[in-house]
């Protein structure tokens, strides 16, 4: 199984697991990396260069983790902003359509922190999990990804 990552996980890593108190958690995830296995998208690194911290110049140094937009993602995100024209707003949410093409085109599980929002929820309160859902695109969380690499730490 391979792996597109939203963001919110690679922010997350570097809140609450930082690479000096977690160094194999990090080692664990370039080893996925360095097998193909695991990666993210160019709107991912735009929205960690935001940070202008050590994040973002990891994950663009990080070998073969950006992976390259395909015309197919962009005929994909085409199509999740006619069917959501009100999920992404400036900034807010800017990537996650690009996460859920690249997961689609790559298949690949994307692996988001975003929880599944009820029926009839309004466009702007989507969520990564429900638009990949209408797209047939997987969806887990980071325990669920650590503990499908059968790591412990």
């Amino acid at each position: 199984m391979s792996y597109t990552l939203d963001s919110n996980i690679l922010i997350n890593m570097e809140r609450l697991y930082p690479r000096d108190i977690f160094p194999t958690l990090w080692a664990s995830i370039e080893g996925l990396v360095s097998q193909g296995e695991a990666c993210i998208c160019e709107a991912v690194l735009r929205e960690l260069e935001r940070g202008d911290d050590d994040l973002h110049t990891w994950a663009k140094n990080l070998h073969g983790f950006l992976c390259a937009t395909h015309q197919d993602e962009v005929l994909t995100v085409a199509a999740i902003t006619q069917a959501h024209p009100e999920w992404v707003s400036g900034t807010q949410n800017d990537a996650d359509p690009w996460v859920i093409a690249h997961g689609l085109q790559e298949q690949r599980v994307v692996v988001t922190e975003e929880n599944l929002k009820g029926p009839n929820t309004p466009d702007r309160n989507q969520k990564i999990p429900n638009v990949a859902l209408e797209h047939g695109v997987a969806t887990m969380k980071f325990f669920g990804f650590v503990k499908a690499q059968g790591w412990s730490f």
